[in-house]
């Protein structure tokens, strides 16, 4: 699923970015997060901590119009 969003939306994470979003996503389950925001300079992501799971997947100009809910967490990384 999360492939697919990626992929109609051109969107693109190398793979220190996906690295980065993976450890980032760990801290947050550690810290009791079970659906983050995750927001890149780039990009806007839904990640589901327990099942790590990308829920949804925006680039940026689609999520400046939009608000996020179900959310209890937020991670930031800059690129």
């Amino acid at each position: 699923h999360a492939q697919k969003r990626l992929a109609e939306r051109n969107i693109e994470l190398n793979d220190q970015q996906m690295k980065m979003m993976s450890e980032k996503v760990n801290e947050a389950k550690q810290k009791g997060i079970t659906d983050s925001l995750v927001l890149f300079n780039h990009a806007a992501f839904v990640v589901n901590t327990n099942n790590d799971t990308i829920v949804t997947a925006l680039d940026l100009q689609e999520a400046n119009s939009k608000i996020f809910t179900n959310i209890n967490g937020t991670i930031l990384l800059n690129e």
